[in-house]
């Protein structure tokens, strides 16, 4: 009988699990073999550390292979997900260009020089900056959103720019339900391969169950 899976099957949660410094210290040996797209023996013998450590291999090449194929998701998967705040931070400027980019494509008079001044579109970038601090402290969602005067706490005191938060509903959140939406998507794209994965490991366990 086949020994069960001992993976999280949220591919949020896997992802931080991926990007442990267990997982990746062991995946030397086997890394390019999963990214080409082949297989190892999964088991939990040696105990939970090595269990760990190849139960979320295929993940992290999963991961690997996205910071290759699609660097813009993995950007997004790490800011979000990845626990060492380093690492993650070592993405962030990506993971706002690819939120920034679907923002300003959704926003039809964004080359308005009046409509957005160099100061407005400013805040905008920093408001993106925001938001994906927010929904990387509230990944499950169980967490009340923030506050349009929290919002401008943080703007204000993690990137120095000051934003007038009194008439929010009328001057921003437009643009935040924009960016909100945009981060929505990159992150469901980012999961999906994830998600694959996750469900072709839980099949193959079943399977030799």
């Amino acid at each position: 009988m086949g020994e069960r899976l001992m993976i999280n099957t949220d591919p949020k949660v896997a992802w931080a699990m991926a990007m442990d410094s267990g997982v990746r210290s062991q995946m030397g040996p086997i890394l390019e073999d999963l990214m080409n797209g082949g297989g190892v023996q999964y088991t939990t013998k040696g105990g939970a550390g090595a269990g760990h450590c190849s139960e979320y291999a295929p993940i992290y090449a999963c991961i690997r292979r996205m910071e290759s194929d699609s660097p813009a998701l993995a950007a997004i998967g790490h800011v979000l997900c990845d626990p060492m705040l380093e690492s993650a931070n070592a993405w962030l400027n990506d993971a706002v260009a690819a939120v920034e980019s679907k923002v300003i494509a959704h926003i039809p008079n964004w080359k308005d020089g009046r409509a957005w001044k160099p100061a407005k579109k400013e805040r905008v970038h920093y408001l993106i900056h925001v938001a994906l601090m927010e929904r990387q402290r509230n990944l499950s969602g169980a967490q009340p959103e923030w506050s349009p005067e929290r919002i401008g706490e943080v703007m204000s005191g993690w990137y120095g720019v000051p934003i007038t938060t009194r008439k929010w509903h009328q001057d921003w959140r437009p643009v935040w339900g924009v960016i909100q939406a945009a981060m929505a998507t990159l992150e469901g794209d980012a999961m999906e391969p994830v998600s694959e994965v996750i469900g072709r490991m839980v099949r193959e366990a079943r399977a030799a169950a």
